[in-house]
């Protein structure tokens, strides 16, 4: 005989169900607001074109977002939550250390590869160019203690941003204790990364022709490993 089931656990499925709605709303929100800024521009995109491409009424979009600037803080925060969604992936797979970090590499440059579009949106855009400019003069300052959204646009950038370094660090302690890498700090060596892919990036912007990305990362990983690796 089926126990019953309790209104507990119909409870909670209710609950699971709402919040897997809202995340995939919120996602499709975002990716429409992604499309519609790449075609026509973020000074020229609305709330009300965001709503059409994805298919929801404006008073729906405003619930999950409730303003367009609002709207560019969460698209710079989906866009570091992908990313680290994609590294979790890749250094998750059943792979030896040095294979796992070629797939972390590759995953992070296709994932800017992919983003470049509304990348540029955003750097060609004056708005942007302010509020840019007004988070560097917060950082000078240290860490926001305001309540406006901005202070806490920053401090959720820090937070995410801090995640992601820690899932490459704790990756790469990994890697040391298995000896695939050489003893060093998880700090130092995921900034590492980073600095180098955005090297990478700037540089890539005064190529002449089309990137052959799959050259491009098997260059960076081999220029990385030479310093990560424990085979002297």
């Amino acid at each position: 005989m089926k126990p019953k089931k309790t209104d507990t656990s119909l409870s909670e499925k209710r609950n699971l169900r709402e919040i897997e709605r809202r995340r995939s709303n919120r996602e499709a929100i975002l990716h429409a607001a992604e499309a519609v800024i790449c075609r026509k521009g973020l000074n020229e995109t609305s709330m009300d074109n965001v709503a059409a491409e994805a298919g929801f009424s404006k008073a729906t979009v405003y619930k999950y977002i409730p303003s367009k600037t609002e709207l560019v803080f969460e698209l710079m925060i989906h866009f570091m939550e992908s990313l680290e969604n994609r590294i979790r992936e890749s250094i998750a797979k059943p792979l030896k250390h040095e294979a796992r970090l070629q797939a972390l590499l590759r995953e992070v440059i296709l994932h800017q590869t992919e983003k470049e579009n509304i990348a540029r949106a955003f750097l060609v855009d004056k708005s942007m160019f302010r509020l840019i400019h007004a988070m560097i003069k917060r950082q000078e300052r240290g860490v926001p203690d305001g309540s406006d959204k901005e202070s806490e646009f920053f401090r959720r950038m820090l937070t995410v941003r801090g995640e992601l370094m820690d899932l490459v660090g704790s990756f790469l302690e990994d890697g040391v204790k298995a000896g695939a890498f050489r003893p060093m700090s998880a700090v130092a060596g995921a900034g590492f990364i980073s600095a180098v892919i955005q090297g990478y990036q700037h540089d890539k912007f005064f190529r002449q022709g089309k990137p052959d990305l799959e050259k491009d990362v098997s260059t960076i990983y081999t220029f990385i490993l030479r310093g990560f690796s424990a085979d002297k």
